[in-house]
């Protein structure tokens, strides 16, 4: 009887992969509740658009790890790192590590850019209820006033030098 040891080794590699998974699902339930924590203090109506969003991501990050999975359970069975003369990477999953990391980093960013998203826009809705709140006839009145006040404090500083 043949026995085949071409699949010995491989366990270790799937545990790896496994790990990467749970890491990318961890930061895709971070990047979640930030988006759910932020629109709950910004007072923003939250829909079933950022679960449909939030699936959808599921599904695309899932998906590429498994494909990236299969890729590396390729190049283990054919024994192709040995080949090119990289055999120390034979037992670590390096294109899904790599897609692990590539997701990790994009769900990041999202944390990240949301939070300048949410301060940008509540800037943004501060600046217009000022300006909502002085009308042009206010505005103008209140510049006249601060221009004829400022001359009255130069003409005097500079008549009172003269004297």
């Amino acid at each position: 009887m043949i026995k085949f040891n071409i699949f010995d080794g491989i366990g270790t590699m799937l545990i790896i992969f496994c790990v990467e998974v749970f890491i990318v699902i961890g930061a895709m339930i971070i990047d979640f509740a930030s988006g759910i924590h932020k629109a709950k203090l910004s007072g923003e109506i939250r829909s079933s658009y950022g679960l449909k969003r939030t699936m959808s991501k599921f599904i695309l990050y899932v998906g590429g790890l498994c494909i990236a999975c299969g890729i590396d359970s390729i190049f283990f069975v054919s024994q192709l790192w040995g080949l090119i003369g990289l055999s120390l990477l034979t037992k670590i999953p390096v294109v899904s590590t790599l897609v692990a990391i590539f997701s990790c980093v994009i769900e990041f960013r999202s944390v990240w850019e949301k939070a300048e998203d949410k301060h940008r826009k509540k800037a943004g809705e501060t600046l217009d209820l000022l300006l909502s709140m002085v009308d042009k006839q206010t505005l103008i009145k209140s510049l006249s006033e601060s221009l004829a006040s400022a001359g009255k404090h130069e003409n005097k500083y500079t008549h009172g030098k003269h004297k």
